[in-house]
């Protein structure tokens, strides 16, 4: 998240936009934002379908070490402004990759 907030700049020169989604509620998210110094929204699903439609979610196996679900995994999507998911991967990619993504999806004419 903090690379995501470092390269705001470079996202909004690109026309895209950064969106934090989790399920925790809205003042959790909101602490969590503060507390890291996010300058991008986060948004609060506590339903799974978010997390469902993107892969994002699961009920079963892996557990976290307290025994629980691990609902929703960290994933990063790109989605064009057609609505079109452009790009899908576990974890926090390196941004570089992202970045050369959406230069590409700009020349393409793409963007969002």
């Amino acid at each position: 998240m903090d690379a995501h907030n470092r390269d705001l700049y470079l996202y909004e020169r690109l026309n895209a936009r950064v969106l934090g989604v989790s399920m925790d509620d809205v003042v959790t998210s909101k602490y969590f934002a503060k507390e890291l110094w996010l300058e991008f929204p986060l948004l609060s699903n506590p339903l799974p379908w978010l997390g469902k439609a993107y892969g994002a979610y699961s009920d079963k196996p892996p557990f976290l070490p307290d025994g629980s679900p691990n609902w929703f995994g960290r994933r990063t999507v790109v989605i064009d402004k057609k609505g079109f998911v452009r790009y899908i991967k576990n974890g926090s990619p390196d941004n570089k990759e992202i970045l050369e993504l959406l230069v590409k999806l700009e020349k393409e004419g793409l963007k969002k």
